[in-house]
């Protein structure tokens, strides 16, 4: 009969959410896949990252965020895919201005993120589009866009596969020499 190992009664409930083993290489669930490439580019990739594999996910993962900063605004609103079924809300920047508890951090020219402030969610997001509605006219261009965000957003809530979950995010300001002198 094997023997069964014992753990210890402080992890016994945790044992469900325990994983054995290697974690996932890239931090995410991987395939094995066998590729066969020419000489020199096994030659640059290795001067890339020791490791090939490491050296292709990372040219993959450069494209991606290239193509997505490249990427001229399609919609006036988004999901934008930034991998492992994660998406981000990606506006055209040029067709929103202020939302109360909301900003819009740039990721091209032409579009952006929406990052609320802590504490608020989806709920939050679709009031302040209303709140922003209500104060311009009716014929504005902006107002047209918002109600489009707001139908939009409504859309998405109202989807059985999509799952909304709050994260804080870290925005690193470079400051210059006169915002230095101003925080001294």
């Amino acid at each position: 009969m094997p023997r069964r190992r014992r753990e210890p009664l402080a992890l016994a409930g945790r044992a469900a959410t325990l994983r054995r083993g290697r974690p996932p290489k890239y931090g995410r669930p991987g395939k094995v896949v066998a590729l066969t490439l020419p000489r020199e580019i096994v030659q640059t990739l290795h001067q890339m990252n020791s490791d090939l594999g490491w050296a292709i996910v990372s040219l993959v993962e450069k494209h991606r965020r290239r193509r997505t900063a490249e990427r001229p605004a399609t919609h006036d609103a988004e999901l934008v895919d930034v991998g492992d079924s994660n998406s981000l809300i990606v506006v055209n920047a040029a067709r929103f201005h202020a939302l109360p508890g909301v900003q819009m951090v740039p990721l091209s020219a032409t579009q952006a993120f929406l990052a609320l402030e802590p504490g608020r969610g989806m709920a939050d997001l679709e009031l302040a589009v209303l709140d922003r509605v209500e104060h311009l006219p009716p014929d504005d261009d902006e107002r047209r866009a918002l109600e489009a965000l707001r139908d939009q957003l409504q859309r998405w809530r109202r989807d059985r596969k999509l799952g909304f979950h709050n994260r804080s995010i870290i925005l690193v300001e470079r400051l210059t020499a006169a915002n230095t002198a101003e925080t001294a």
